[in-house]
């Protein structure tokens, strides 16, 4: 049975899964990053890259059974840097170093990364994965319409892959820029998003050479950690910087629907509201995701209250037929 993530000092499952105390040497960890002042969003290739600074806490949304601990260590905490101490503290306790969240696609067969959350990844790891666009050829990575329990791997693994025509330059350049960021070991994470064509990957990192110490509690524990970790940033945390960015472009349509989402309308409500199908709210829905790149109805609705004022009135004309909507 997997447990939730708790804050105690490592421990190896070891190959039998039975904790035991840690007899590997361990490299000293490099320092996960800071969060500082918050500065802009930062973009590799079109991904948008977010950190610990750009969040914003929301108000909890009811949910079924009961809250994971770590998300609400992580709500109890008012700043960004408490926030840090706590993610930091609960990754090393199960023995990584570091930690990786991404949301990507497949695009015409390809993965196409769409966000990265950095707090927590390698120093310097994040602008080489992404600037030579290692998650093409990175064996980590999912095929299109799969998804796979835990990966456990190891440098040598990552060697010993076939690549099908991906040049042996290439490959040997990934794994040295992976080798020079501290990297070893780690456990990788392929979650889907209902509804979305969108999935998670969550990458857990560690400076150990060998994947050996990576036992059965230390892969529930991660897997815990990583939906946790789901959790929180798609419920309880808005991204007004990623608004901020797109605040111009939208459709009259487009910004009643918003304002229609804001004050916590479902698509039945906002389609009877503007006098529309329930399928060109959808529609809408779905181009509005896109333009903020946003992953859920929660971020968008955080979206929606920086685009309006409390209590502005619509300036949809009700007299508009379906496909006039649609060509809004």
């Amino acid at each position: 049975m997997i447990k939730d993530v708790e804050v105690v000092p490592y421990r190896d499952a070891g190959a039998s899964g039975h904790g035991t105390a840690a007899t590997t040497a361990r490299p000293t960890a490099r320092p996960a990053t800071t969060p500082g002042s918050a500065p802009a969003l930062v973009a590799n290739n079109g991904i948008k890259v977010f950190g610990e600074r750009h969040l914003v806490p929301v108000r909890q949304r009811v949910r079924h059974g009961a809250t994971p601990g770590l998300v609400t260590a992580l709500q109890a905490e008012p700043t960004h840097e408490g926030r840090s101490a706590v993610m930091q503290s609960a990754i090393r306790a199960i023995g990584f170093d570091w930690l990786g969240y991404a949301t990507a696609a497949h695009v015409g067969g390809q993965l196409q990364p769409r966000t990265f959350f950095e707090s927590y990844s390698p120093p310097g790891w994040r602008e080489r994965y992404f600037r030579e666009r290692y998650y093409e050829i990175d064996p980590r990575t999912p095929q299109p319409g799969t998804f796979c329990l835990p990966t456990v791997w190891d440098a040598d693994d990552l060697a010993q892959t076939p690549l099908g025509n991906v040049p042996p330059l290439r490959r040997r350049r990934f794994l040295e820029d992976l080798r020079d960021a501290g990297v070893r070991s780690g456990i990788f994470l392929n979650l889907p998003m209902p509804g979305n064509s969108e999935f998670v990957l969550i990458s857990f990192m560690s400076g150990i050479e060998s994947r050996r110490w990576i036992g059965d509690s230390v892969v529930g524990q991660a897997l815990a950690m990583g939906l946790a970790l789901h959790e929180f940033l798609t419920c309880h945390v808005e991204i007004p910087a990623f608004a901020g960015r797109h605040r111009e472009g939208l459709s009259d349509v487009q910004r009643d629907i918003l304002a229609c989402l804001a004050q916590g309308l479902s698509d039945k409500e906002i389609a009877r509201r503007m006098d529309m199908s329930i399928f060109n709210v959808d529609y809408h829905m779905r181009r509005l995701r896109s333009h903020f790149g946003v992953r859920n109805r929660v971020q968008l609705a955080s979206a929606a209250t920086l685009l309006r004022p409390p209590g502005a009135p619509l300036s949809v004309d009700r007299g508009k037929d379906a496909a006039g909507v649609i060509a809004a």
